[in-house]
């Protein structure tokens, strides 16, 4: 059985309209799946055009009243071309986690082209935080998983933590993140209560 729900008009630290959307099976192992992704994609792919029609308008300016050679006016067209195909290519529509409880986490990362789906066994997990940072004149707030790190993952003696921040693209506020919080303790505390060892982190 699948049960999904939606939770919108949420922005992001930057005011972009964010959809969260949490979708639980319940099958064994009861399993969610939190997907944060942009809601005004039409935005979003309108500024590559903008700024690709700013670019040649910008070059002919240059040859024109510059004049420039053609060598040269060729290889600005080609870098600029080059970053705006970067930027399409490379521009992240949705970020989610996999929570599957005994096995593990997957990250994934969605681009316009292709996905980054990063992987941590539930052996391996100490606990999940909500972060603050502070950056320039702004606090910001992220969802951050504690991976235990060393050769000794699998033991309480582990070399250190490692942190994993989630959603360190679309950037939700706390509300979101809070959301997402407690859904996952509730999963933590639920393989607790079923004998399942998932780090040395306090759960209450």
């Amino acid at each position: 059985m699948v049960d999904i729900r939606q939770v919108d008009d949420h922005e992001n630290v930057n005011g972009v309209n964010l959809s969260l959307k949490i979708e639980t099976r319940t099958n064994t192992p009861n399993t969610k799946i939190f997907t944060i992704s942009f809601k005004n994609k039409e935005r979003k792919a309108h500024w590559p055009k903008l700024s690709l029609i700013l670019a040649i308008i910008f070059n002919i300016l240059s040859f024109v009243y510059v004049r420039i050679s053609v060598n040269t006016l060729l290889v600005i067209i080609i870098v600029l071309l080059f970053l705006v195909f970067f930027w399409i290519t490379y521009s992240v529509q949705s970020e989610s986690i996999i929570v599957i409880p005994t096995v593990g986490i997957q990250s994934t990362t969605k681009y316009v082209f292709g996905r980054v789906d990063v992987f941590v066994p539930w052996s391996n997990i100490d606990d999940i935080v909500i972060n603050e940072v502070i950056k320039l004149n702004r606090v910001l707030y992220y969802l951050t998983l504690l991976v235990k790190s060393g050769p000794n993952q699998s033991s309480q003696e582990s070399d250190g933590i490692k942190l994993m921040p989630l959603f360190k693209y679309t950037k939700p506020r706390l509300v979101l993140l809070e959301i997402i919080y407690s859904e996952f303790q509730t999963l933590l505390m639920g393989a607790q209560r079923d004998g399942v060892q998932s780090g040395s982190g306090d759960i209450e």
